[in-house]
């Protein structure tokens, strides 16, 4: 697991945790049950919590999305 801590830009405490995650999900296709690999992010702040659990690819494809778009606004 990897948590992190951190003041965001408007002064709320915010955690942040990733996790190892093994869940199933269903193939909109054929309907079948599949085991996967997963991620699970869990965002706290001061009033709210979200928690979203991820397939291993959506994680690699959200990590490359976000950096090319940070890169962007440097």
């Amino acid at each position: 697991m990897t948590i992190i801590n951190f003041i965001n830009e408007i002064g709320n405490n915010i955690k942040i945790k990733i996790q190892k995650n093994t869940d199933f999900g269903i193939n909109y296709k054929t309907k079948e049950k599949i085991k996967f690999n997963g991620v699970k992010i869990t965002i706290i702040g001061p009033t709210s919590e979200m928690t979203n659990e991820i397939t291993l690819e959506e994680a690699i494809q959200l990590h490359k999305c976000l950096c090319e778009y940070l890169k962007k606004l440097k």
